[in-house]
């Protein structure tokens, strides 16, 4: 199956997704490193609290 080079062209110059699904999945969302272990951080602090604290 051979394709023209006007169809490879337009397929390669479409903005959108040739996949419909993927494009309408929202993309994550990019945290740094540091933000990522300030949650830990948080999360492990928030475990050595006992009840009696609370």
């Amino acid at each position: 199956m051979t394709k023209t080079l006007d169809i490879i062209t337009e397929v390669i110059r479409d903005p959108k997704h040739p996949f419909r699904q993927v494009a309408d999945r929202p993309d994550k969302p990019h945290k740094n490193r540091y933000e990522r272990r300030k949650v830990k951080q948080f999360i492990h602090q928030g475990d050595w609290q006992t009840p009696e604290e609370s």
